[in-house]
Formats: C-alpha cells, sequence, structure tokens
C-alpha cells in the first residue's frame, strides 16, 4: 500500500461524482443555450398590419428557462452532497484504528464474530428440534382425545338408543322427495 503524504488535498473521487458532474456540466451547458436564445429572440421587426403595435414575442422558451435552472440548481447541489460525503468518508477510513475496542485487532474480531454467529445457529438448530419435538408430542395427545372423546360420544349414543338428530348434521342435502 502506497503511503500518502500527510498535508496537502487529497481528492476521493468516486463513480457517483463523476456522473454527478457530468450531469451538472450538461445541465450548464442547457441553461446557458437556453438564456441565450431566449434573450436574443425579440419582438418582430416593424409594426404590424395596418399600424398596428407588432405582435408579442414567442414565450415558450422563457417558460423551459425555471425548469431547466431548477435542473441546473440541484445538479450542481447533488454533485456538492456527493463530494462532501467521499471526502468524510476518506476522512473516516484514515482514521479508523488497527484495532478494534479492547485492543482486539480486526482479525481476532471477525473471528470471534464467526464463532459467535456458529453458536447462534447452533442453538437456534436445537431450539428448533425441541420445539418440533414437543409439536408431535402436542398433536398425538390432541389426537387421541379427540379420538377418546369420539369413541365416549358414540358409546352414549349406543346406550341410550336414541340417536340425537339435532346434534347431526348431514353434509349433503337430502333429495326431494318425488
Amino acid at each position: 500500500m502506497t503511503e500518502r503524504p500527510s498535508g496537502g488535498l487529497h481528492l476521493q473521487i468516486s463513480k457517483l461524482l463523476v456522473f454527478l458532474l457530468v450531469v451538472a456540466i450538461a445541465a450548464t451547458g442547457a441553461l446557458l443555450i437556453l438564456v441565450f436564445t431566449g434573450l436574443t429572440d425579440g419582438p418582430p421587426a416593424g409594426s404590424g398590419p395596418n399600424g398596428m403595435p407588432p405582435p408579442p414575442p414567442d414565450m415558450r422558451t422563457m417558460e423551459i428557462i425555471p425548469v431547466v435552472t431548477g435542473l441546473f440548481v440541484l445538479s450542481w447541489l447533488a454533485a456538492l452532497v456527493v463530494f462532501a460525503r467521499d471526502q468524510i468518508m476518506l476522512r473516516l477510513r484514515q482514521q479508523q484504528p488497527v484495532t478494534g475496542p479492547g485492543g482486539v485487532s480486526r482479525e481476532e474480531l471477525t473471528g470471534l464474530l464467526a464463532a459467535l454467529r456458529s453458536e447462534l445457529a447452533a442453538d437456534r438448530e436445537r431450539d428448533n428440534e425441541a420445539l418440533s419435538t414437543r409439536l408431535a408430542e402436542l398433536t398425538g395427545e390432541y389426537g387421541e382425545q379427540r379420538e377418546t372423546d369420539g369413541y365416549l360420544s358414540g358409546m352414549r349414543m349406543a346406550t341410550t338408543g336414541d340417536p340425537s338428530a339435532g346434534n347431526v348434521r348431514s353434509l349433503r342435502r337430502p333429495p326431494p322427495q318425488r
């Protein structure tokens, strides 16, 4: 890695900054062209027919000037903001310490984070297995409870001799009587 001198101005030029500078320069050129063509368009020479005043100048170019001016201002403002962001990022990158908090180097910190991630993944897997086991137990218990309730209900109906039709609902409608 090359050493940078401590003094002087260092520019951090990113692709975004180059793109915004191109857009800003194009907006400047468009504004200049529009202003010069708008200012040179004067009223038609001479007077109108029958001694009337000449017709008013064409205002279509004057209607576009605020739009192009807004584009000019926004593009240069965006370029300035990105330039400032790039400079701030450059300064932050230069001031980053080689060791992290507590005197731990970046490699050691990366290793500790990898170990922590693997431990968390193992814990999550263990919790998922325990949850699936418990869910299977609860589902089995619920099925057995429903089966027992159904058996007891059937035995009750068989011993009374009178099945209550009020609790039984047919899935299909009975066919109409002819």
